[in-house]
């Protein structure tokens, strides 16, 4: 029965990377990424990240890049589903068609990362900081389809019991969440000979998340001889003899913070052949559980109780580089990424619902102009194991696939320090996701009235054991007769209700689809240190 609303921060309970790489991946992990994303066989101070094993070929001594990153980006999702269109929420009549986009926008106006390395004769150590995952603060002002849908049928509940009593409904609403996985990532290498270099370390993760959200003020447009008057949806089932029902359309609240230490085992290899350069790094998978700890949730939602451990590991991931230098003063570069998606394990293992792993292609181009001022631009193109009509994504959670531009420069403005400037543009395909009925509704709708019935069930035979129990006074078997009159009548009504919305769906009402679409800006600056 609590199932009936969930509660607006699940929307973002899984709230995916604001910037490139996998689903639960960050891999825009410096500001000379942004300018050129095929970074995999690059030797520079960011290699501490992307390529371990090339720190090895920079000149001996230390070196330190400190990057800003501002990332903002929306997440859009447009659901049609018919009984929208008699919805207001947060004062705003929804679309008489039934088709409403659902809009949130996350933001992430300071992202740092450092980079550092120690290069000596045989042996070199390198360690980079950056947000590994997640990244920012998301909020959707009028919450979304997936619990909205379940709101939207209460005018048809209470029409099944009672033809016509109402023609619509109001709600207020309101999701925000935050996601930061901070990773600290280390490294030591060794040359094997002038051309092969290997480098071993790890990665130490710590995620940061919260979630809150409510579903508040649930009503009805009840029609009236006098005209439509709005009112509690719970007052509503009360008047109608049905006290039960009125917890189907009570305030649900969540506030949650989630934690979770993870480790990451790196290795990496580069084989430089002099104009040539060829590098690998495997990430193995990282093992994470999130420990809630949640000051309110009476959303019915178990992935949020207090004290419960959810799993959220982030998959391995194999990398692969080539850089080419055609002349002295222009580099090409190529890159290839495998997410392992579908062995990451996830909560109620969600990653068996994907089709296949994630992929990425990645090339760029680097040009001196003269001593002083470098340009750079590459492109990224981002695939994801979805599969048509995936169960993986919802409205609360989605990834599309899509292609990623990157320009920037980097100029020197003294012997030894640079400094970077860039951009990165993210274009991002739509995806369609045709829903027989909206959002599973069959399911939550069977799950909300067998609970009720069930409840009901059981409070009818503790009434009948009063009414049995020979030292009942007259006034308990008469209190325990006007309750079982209730749980009659109530067990009756959910019966109608049944009914009444398996026609609607076979008709085909509760039908609908959902448009996922996102926009990504990345804007960078950073500095890079020779000592």
């Amino acid at each position: 029965m609590r199932k009936i609303i969930l509660v607006a921060a699940a929307a973002v309970s899984a709230m995916t990377s604001a910037f490139a790489g996998g689903y639960l991946t960050n891999t825009n992990q410096s500001v000379s990424f942004l300018r050129n994303p095929a970074r995999d066989a690059y030797f520079n101070v960011d290699a501490a990240y992307f390529n371990p094993a090339g720190i090895g070929l920079m000149s001996k001594g230390w070196h330190m890049g400190f990057d800003l990153q501002s990332a903002y980006q929306t997440r859009t999702a447009t659901s049609y589903f018919t009984p929208f269109a008699t919805g207001t929420v947060n004062g705003v009549q929804n679309a008489e068609n039934g088709l409403k986009r659902f809009e949130g926008n996350a933001k992430a106006p300071v992202i740092p990362s450092i980079d550092l390395a120690r290069i000596a004769d045989k042996w070199f150590f390198s360690f980079h900081f950056g947000i590994t995952g997640g990244g920012g603060k998301c909020q959707f002002d009028d919450g979304l389809g997936s619990f909205e849908s379940q709101v939207a049928l209460l005018p048809d509940l209470i029409n099944a019991l009672q033809p016509g009593a109402v023609s619509g409904y109001t709600m207020d609403t309101k999701v925000q969440g935050r996601q930061y996985y901070f990773g600290g990532q280390f490294g030591v290498g060794y040359k094997v000979t002038d051309k092969l270099n290997v480098s071993v370390g790890g990665r130490v993760v710590y995620a940061d998340c919260n979630y809150y959200g409510y579903v508040r003020n649930i009503g009805v447009n009840v029609n009236t001889p006098g005209g439509t008057v709005n009112m509690p949806a719970s007052t509503l089932f009360t008047q109608q003899g049905m006290p039960d029902f009125a917890a189907l359309a009570a305030n649900r609240e969540l506030n949650c913070d989630q934690t979770g230490w993870g480790f990451t085992p790196i290795v990496s290899v580069n084989y430089n052949l002099g104009k040539v350069n060829l590098a690998a790094k495997y990430e193995f998978k990282t093992r994470l559980r999130l420990k809630n700890r949640s000051g309110v949730n009476t959303s019915g939602l178990a992935e949020f109780d207090d004290g419960k451990k959810i799993a959220a590991d982030i998959p391995a991931i194999l990398t692969l580089g080539a850089k080419y230098d055609v002349k002295k003063n222009l580099r090409l570069s190529a890159g290839f990424h495998y997410y392992f998606d579908k062995q990451a394990t996830q909560y109620e293992h969600k990653e068996n619902h994907l089709k296949g792993g994630g992929w990425e292609i990645l090339a760029g181009a680097e040009y001196d102009i003269n001593d002083i001022v470098t340009v750079s631009a590459g492109w990224q193109t981002t695939n994801y194991g979805l599969g048509d009509n995936s169960d993986f994504i919802s409205d609360i959670s989605f990834v599309t696939n899509s292609n990623s531009v990157g320009l920037g420069a980097r100029v020197k403005i003294k012997k030894r320090i640079h400094l970077n400037v860039a951009y990165f543009k993210t274009i991002y395909t739509h995806y369609k996701k045709d829903m027989a009925p909206y959002d599973k509704l069959d399911q939550k709708v069977n799950a909300m009235v067998g609970q009720l019935t069930n409840a009901l069930t059981q409070d009818a035979a503790y009434q009948q054991s009063i009414i049995n129990n020979a030292t009942s006074t007259p006034e308990q078997i008469q209190l325990a007769q006007d309750r079982l009159g209730v749980i009659q009548r109530e067990a009756g009504a959910a019966q109608n209700v049944m009914g009444a919305v398996g026609a609607a769906m076979q008709a085909g009402r509760y039908n609908g689809y959902v448009n996922f679409h996102r926009t990504n800006d990345v804007f960078g600056l950073g500095m890079e240190i020779d000592f």
